[in-house]
């Protein structure tokens, strides 16, 4: 049974919440504690027995108002140990002065840790210590994760081994791997020097470095891409999927009939099926076919394509941590088509992040993704530059009303509150954007242009600007 005490890396621990010296946390006098247990979430409760509400690892906080006899201190302390909870924060001054002494000798026995929260520390500020903490390491893995991924694909693109992979992830994660290919083993409990994962059929990835260990995540993905740099070296599965790529490509400029595809390659299984296509970063291939193991996959010079059955979006898309772009289900005559259109998420899914499934294709920002820029150039020229040119040479903040106004889908009181402004001063801007423009953002049609040139503006910079004022 899976311990609901062992929450990975990104949990603090007692200890943590007693170093963290604004908290003003105080351990009561005694016996040494276990303050290494994990903390999963920070539950607040005045129950004498609060297990029902309780998963394990939780740092329980009362100020004991119910917890008046040594028999209720009993029954809470002996709730919490059988729920594995991660220990006790007991708040002072309110219902006690003092932790009561038989929860205390409680707790110890089950091994529960106990801190004292003067009346100064509210329990919120604890919730938030532990909230602020989760998502500080959430955020530091994702960063890690977007700076990894690219050359991680990089070097499989250039079909390095896997000792020089390793290499590189070591170079930008400050530690070192190594790769352990006499046995498959488990992390283990006991381990304080290294964290490894398993890799089937290679061995166990092991880091060694200093500091903390890396999050799980991060190294099941390294994983992922070392047994992608190994299947990289099948000379002759790599030259399948670049032939795959070169017809896949002749399909979507319609020199080829999508039917083809099963008398070349095989693929699909039933001429008549329908079929999904998605589209992932070139270079990702082989890291592709592992994950997709039933799929057809083809490596084109910018772009890695892969076809499957119909079908729910395999979870795998979800785990790799790899920006993909998705078609709908169409027959497989219709395969040119979907190659487009999953190229065109895939390009969405490179400016946000993330997966981009058709359902996201029928919007503003898709529409324009698919225009050239020069049909866009006239729409930032006249309505949107001259605004900026402005704002910048006075001061106002023209462009900052024209995005909250069209934000608030054309309500003028919507945006005065948005921007702290009386609705009648929003009006009278918006009067001058349609004296300098000579569109009018009181009508549908001309918002809908100007929402075209604000997008094809942060389009063509990289992003939302920041506009003056």
């Amino acid at each position: 049974m899976t311990d609901p005490r062992d929450v990975g890396a990104a949990a603090p621990t007692v200890r943590d919440l007693l170093a963290g010296a604004p908290l003003g946390l105080i351990e009561p006098p005694g016996a040494a504690q276990d303050l290494d247990r994990p903390i999963s979430w920070v539950h607040t409760t005045e129950l004498r027995d609060p297990a029902r509400y309780l998963r394990g690892g939780e740092l329980v906080c009362t100020v004991g108002l119910l917890l008046q006899t040594p028999q209720d201190c009993r029954t809470f302390a002996d709730a919490l140990a059988r729920s594995r909870a991660a220990g006790v924060c007991f708040g002072t001054g309110d219902g006690h002065d003092d932790v009561p002494a038989e929860l205390l000798s409680r707790c110890r026995a089950h091994g529960l840790p106990v801190l004292v929260a003067p009346q100064s520390v509210p329990f919120e500020t604890v919730s938030r210590f532990v909230a602020d903490y989760r998502l500080g390491t959430e955020i530091a893995v994702a960063r890690a994760t977007n700076t990894l991924v690219p050359e991680m694909i990089s070097a499989l693109r250039r079909r390095e081994s896997v000792r020089r992979l390793l290499d590189r992830a070591g170079e930008m994660m400050d530690c070192y791997f190594i790769l352990d290919e006499h046995e498959t083993r488990p992390p283990t409990a006991d381990d304080t020097a290294e964290a490894t994962v398993p890799i089937p059929e290679l061995g166990t990835l092991v880091w060694i470095g200093r500091g903390a260990r890396p999050d799980p995540a991060l190294l099941e993905l390294i994983g992922r891409f070392v047994q992608a740099a190994q299947v990289e070296h099948d000379i002759e599965a790599a030259l399948t999927r670049e032939r795959v790529g070169q017809l896949l490509s002749l399909v979507e400029r319609r020199m080829l009939l999508p039917d083809a595809l099963h008398q070349l390659v095989g693929w699909p299984p039933a001429p008549s099926a329908t079929v999904r296509c998605s589209a992932w970063p070139g270079g990702a291939g082989a890291l592709l076919s592992l994950a997709f193991p039933g799929a057809l996959v083809g490596d084109a010079p910018d772009v890695c394509l892969v076809l499957t059955e119909t079908g729910p979006v395999d979870p795998a898309a979800e785990t790799l941590s790899l920006p993909s772009g998705h078609s709908a289900e169409v027959p497989i005559t219709e395969l040119g088509p979907a190659i487009t259109q999953a190229r065109i998420a895939l390009s969405l899914a490179h400016q946000h992040g993330g997966s981009i499934g058709p359902d996201q294709l029928s919007t503003l920002d898709s529409l324009i993704e698919q225009l050239p820029g020069a049909q866009l150039t006239p729409f930032v020229a006249q309505l949107i530059e001259p605004l900026e040119r402005l704002d910048r040479d006075r001061g106002t903040q023209h462009v900052r009303t024209l995005r909250a106004f069209l934000a608030a889908n054309g309500s003028l009181s919507e945006t005065a509150r948005e921007l702290f402004l009386h609705t009648n001063t929003v009006r009278h801007r918006l009067g001058r954007i349609h004296e300098i423009t000579g569109r009018d953002p009181l009508s549908f049609d001309d918002q809908t242009a100007f929402a075209i040139g604000l997008r094809a503006h942060d389009r063509s910079t990289g992003g939302v600007s920041r506009d003056q004022g």
